[in-house]
């Protein structure tokens, strides 16, 4: 059932203030809800024809006559395919109930009370006609007259057998206060065979009633099963975005819900949704918070917004708070088609309508700026995130500085501004991420580090001492904890990948080793490592066989069956969950979880098609398809999981990475608030960064080229690019994907030109820059893009594999 087949629904949303009928729609388009059907007038979907032939009876005196009618709405403003609905009623009749459906579409947004009185008597005429039923169904959801909606959507669906009224009825449920009877209708045999559109209106419907039961984890999860790639559009992906968001906000993952209420809004172009006037509403918080950091600093003796150059906050007197209702988080449910809160995907190509701007500090020492102006070429790149500047609470008590050695500033030039403009239709992750813009006064350098002028230098030339270096920015002192792939990135089969034990050798960052390979037990990973070299524990891994066989105890009741198809260390990960493993079809499973072994053949798919056939749930632990060995790519667990799609027609629930569920447990695991992912696939560890708006960078030593870097689509592109493990010790603007000092980057159509002298490091990541610069103005084509490269630059892409030309 689409748009097109009814009118929509709006009032999803708040749920604690059930009993006010002005709360419906807390979370969604402010008020703003569409009628229905595009341009067609009336009732919900068709469905079928009522099963008991012949006419209504054409006596009508005792009815009541309903809401006037105005005299220019005609019953041929009723789409022809609902008007065949009611040829099942004389023909005076089908006129008057075809106007009350009419006037139902028209009046639905501006006066529900209006719509419900015409939905009434229309169903008091035709009581017998599905359509009719379903009409005064979601009239009555959108005054909230919620068993009215309920018993109205269970007789229309008795009727018609419209399996897509299921999702608006649990809706219901969460309505009257039974977000319990809600999850089970979702979960309950019906529910779970829905498909499409229908299906994902049930997840949202079920994680909102995750959230009315206190369990916005098993929101977020439900919703993980739906398509949650940034850059859709649509009112769809808009609700889906604004619902996930919801739930990481009732979570507590703050951060991560602004990402995602940012992608609700870029998504929202219909505007069905209030993503922008919830990030304004946090960005309010932001400025609370910021007011209360300042009182605090300037009641410790230290006036903060000096120290740091950020101004102070707006005079609370003069903003007004734009919540003023309930305190609990909005789920929308996108059941039938009348919206309810929607989710959007901001437009980051433009500027945020309603976010708050990102805030660099100015410096307000020399020594800052000197620093700041280093990092000039990368500066509109940055935005800073508001609740983790750990670096900013530092600003109360700033280090002493030698004004003589600090007075000159760096004039050091300012490259040209090549910034990637953010692309249209998607999130600037890095207004959400873990970057946060550095001090002014973390900068400044305390006395002991100062580089003194040596003790012969003639005082006149002491106005044109440089000022003494900014300390290194590095990955540890910007991150807290590293996700690291394995296959790759850390080794490579039965081989470690040059620079990668002295590297974390030499680390002090918390690291966790997160593998979409689920052949092997933590445990088994932990010794792995430590036979190569590396210091490592199984509490520091972290696989997709653990992830799969947590979705699997989310979704399944304690003691239910599971197929596995995977090794030994996969199903004992099953059992520990609480689950019981079978190999067999014939066993009845109610799941089946599919994971990586080298033993899967014919024998061990066909076992698992039969039961996905049967109706078992499918969990894949990955989907990657190829394998990094020390021979070469070797089949992996996702061309496998390819041909039981192709078998089955169906899609699994995907665990690990790029999906959100095997990252949300890593970054759980590492209990940070700045991790960072490292990962050398584009397509499964950079993508499943941003699935949960972290950065990322990527390593050039497994999967990925720099070939498929610079073709690489928003979702799939890193926050920097190293050569090995070795880069996570430079400077991290210097492997920044921004402009370099000291190369140029042309680009005309698709042949993009690189020249100069700079820092080898800086090569790739000036060349990604410029080059996904061009694609997202559509000045050149990914597909075909050519490299032209002198000198340094062509040596240095050359050893990189990349094709230049001349």
């Amino acid at each position: 059932m689409n748009d097109r087949d009814r009118p929509r629904r709006d009032g999803r949303g708040e749920r604690d203030t059930r009993d006010q009928r002005d709360s419906r729609g807390q979370g969604g388009p402010r008020g703003q809800r569409r009628g229905g059907q595009g341009d067609r007038q009336g009732g919900g979907s068709r469905g079928r024809r009522p099963d008991r032939p012949g006419r209504e009876r054409a006596d009508r005196g005792s009815r009541q006559p309903g809401p006037p009618i105005p005299d220019e709405i005609s019953a041929s403003d009723l789409d022809p395919e609902v008007r065949r609905d009611l040829l099942t009623l004389d023909k005076a009749n089908a006129e008057i109930v075809a106007r009350h459906l009419v006037m139902v579409s028209q009046v639905l947004l501006d006066d529900p009370a209006l719509a419900l009185e015409h939905a009434r008597a229309a169903r008091a005429r035709a009581s017998r006609v599905g359509v009719v039923r379903e009409t005064a169904g979601i009239a009555a959801y959108n005054a909230g007259e919620w068993q009215e909606a309920a018993t109205e959507l269970r007789a229309a669906r008795r009727i018609t057998g419209n399996p897509s009224l299921l999702p608006l009825i649990a809706d219901c449920e969460r309505g009257l206060g039974r977000p319990e009877r809600a999850v089970e209708i979702a979960r309950g045999d019906e529910g779970r065979a829905l498909k499409g559109e229908d299906a994902t209106e049930m997840r949202i419907v079920e994680a909102g009633a995750r959230i009315d039961l206190g369990e916005p984890e098993k929101a977020i999860v439900t919703l993980q099963m739906e398509n949650l790639k940034p850059g859709q559009v649509g009112t769809g992906p808009a609700r889906l975005f604004y619902a996930y968001a919801s739930a990481l906000q009732a979570a507590g993952r703050r951060e991560d819900a602004i990402t995602w209420y940012m992608n609700a809004a870029a998504a929202d172009v219909d505007d069905v949704t209030d993503a922008e006037f919830r990030l304004t509403e946090l960005a309010h918080d932001d400025e609370q918070s910021e007011e209360e950091s300042s009182a605090d600093s300037v009641r410790g003796g230290v006036d903060e917004a000096a120290a740091t150059g950020i101004p102070a906050p707006e005079d609370p007197a003069t903003t007004t708070s734009p919540r003023a209702e309930s305190e609990t988080v909005p789920v929308q449910s996108k059941t039938s088609d009348v919206p309810a809160p929607a989710p959007v995907v901001p437009d980051a190509g433009a500027p945020e309508p309603n976010a708050p701007e990102p805030r660099v500090p100015e410096s307000s020492a020399p020594e800052a700026k000197a620093a700041d102006a280093g990092a000039a070429d990368t500066a509109e790149t940055r935005s800073v995130a508001p609740e983790q500047d750990d670096e900013r609470s530092q600003a109360s008590d700033p280090e002493p500085a030698e004004p003589e050695a600090a007075e000159p500033e760096a004039a050091e030039p300012e490259a040209a501004d090549e910034s990637i403009a953010p692309l249209e239709g998607t999130a600037d992750l890095s207004a959400t991420s873990s970057y946060v813009e550095q001090d002014a006064t973390d900068l400044i350098e305390s006395a002991d580090d100062l580089v003194a002028p040596p003790a012969d230098a003639e005082p006149e030339k002491s106005a044109t001492v440089p000022a003494a270096p900014a300390r290194r920015n590095t990955f540890a002192d910007r991150y807290d904890a590293l996700l690291l792939d394995l296959d790759g990135t850390v080794f490579a089969g039965h081989q470690a990948i040059p620079n990668a034990k002295e590297t974390l050798e030499g680390l002090d960052t918390a690291r966790f080793f997160v593998t979409n390979n689920a052949s092997r037990r933590p445990s088994e990973v932990a010794a792995h490592l430590r036979d190569l070299g590396f210091e490592a524990s199984a509490e520091m891994v972290v696989t997709s066989a653990q992830t799969g066989a947590r979705l699997l105890a989310e979704h399944l009741p304690a003691g239910s069956r599971a197929l596995v198809v995977g090794t030994d260390g996969l199903a004992q990960e099953v059992r520990e969950a609480g689950i019981a493993v079978t190999r067999s079809a014939d066993d009845g499973p109610a799941a089946v979880i599919q994971g990586h072994s080298p033993d899967t053949g014919w024998a061990q798919l066909s076992e698992a098609a039969l039961a996905i056939r049967a109706g078992a749930l499918w969990v894949a632990t990955n989907v990657d398809a190829t394998l990094p060995s020390e021979r070469g790519l070797l089949v992996g667990n996702g061309s496998m999981v390819a041909a039981l799609r192709n078998a089955t027609g169906k899609e699994p629930l995907v665990a690990g990475k790029p999906a959100a569920p095997l990252m949300a447990d890593a970054i759980a695991r590492a209990g940070g608030s700045a991790p960072l992912v490292v990962g050398d696939r584009l397509d499964t560890d950079i993508e499943g960064g941003h699935s949960v708006g972290i950065e990322s960078v990527l390593v050039l030593t497994g999967v990925s080229t720099v070939t498929d870097l610079l073709a690489a689509p928003p979702e799939q592109r890193p926050t920097y690019v190293v050569d090995d493990l070795a880069g996570l010790f430079e400077d991290v603007d210097a492997v920044r994907v921004a402009p370099q000092p000291g190369w140029s980057v042309t680009v005309d159509g698709s042949t993009i030109t690189v020249a100069g002298d700079g820092d080898e490091i800086g090569l790739v990541p000036a060349l990604a820059s410029a080059t996904w610069k061009a694609i997202d103005n559509g000045t050149a084509d990914p597909e075909e893009l050519r490299i032209r490269a002198e000198g340094e630059a062509r040596a240095k892409l050359a050893s990189l594999g990349v094709a230049v030309v001349d």
